[in-house]
Parts: structure tokens; sequence; C-alpha cells
């Protein structure tokens, strides 16, 4: 398409929106009731259970002993192959 068809600023032409007086009411309304929801104070969080506690150490301890038998299976591999 040559440049002379197209005119210059097409944007130019366009009428300003504004928007209407009811429906910026509602949306404002709508805009506000969400944010006072969300930075609405939260109740305390429930206080944690002893379990927890015991999770909390078997986790890491059953990792530990999971990377230890890792590591003997890769070092036994190692004998068995003779690379070590």
């Amino acid at each position: 398409m040559s440049d002379s068809l197209m005119p210059l600023d097409p944007l130019a032409r366009l009428a300003t929106a504004a928007p209407e007086p009811l429906r910026a009411a509602r949306v404002k309304a709508r805009c506000q009731t969400r944010l006072a929801a969300r930075w609405a104070p939260r109740p305390a969080p429930p206080r944690p259970v002893a379990g927890l506690a015991v999770v909390r150490v078997w986790q890491p301890l059953v990792v530990l002993l999971g990377i230890g038998y890792l590591a003997e299976v890769v070092v036994e591999a190692l004998r068995i192959y003779g690379l070590r």
C-alpha cells in the first residue's frame, strides 16, 4: 500500500473517550471493595502441632541418609569396576 493512501494521523480524528459516570462509579466501588477485602485484618494462624516438629526433624534426616546411601553406591560401583 502506498504512503499517499494512508492518512497521516488516523488517531487524531478519533474523539477522546470519557467514562460514563454511572459505570465509572460502579467500577470504582468494585475496586474499593476488593482492595478493602484484600487488606482486611486476617485471623491469627493456627498454632503449630507438636507432630509437625517431628516431621521437620525427620525430613532432613531422611535426605541425609539417602545422600549417604547414594554416595556409598557410587563408591562401591567404582570399586567393582576398578576405577578407584
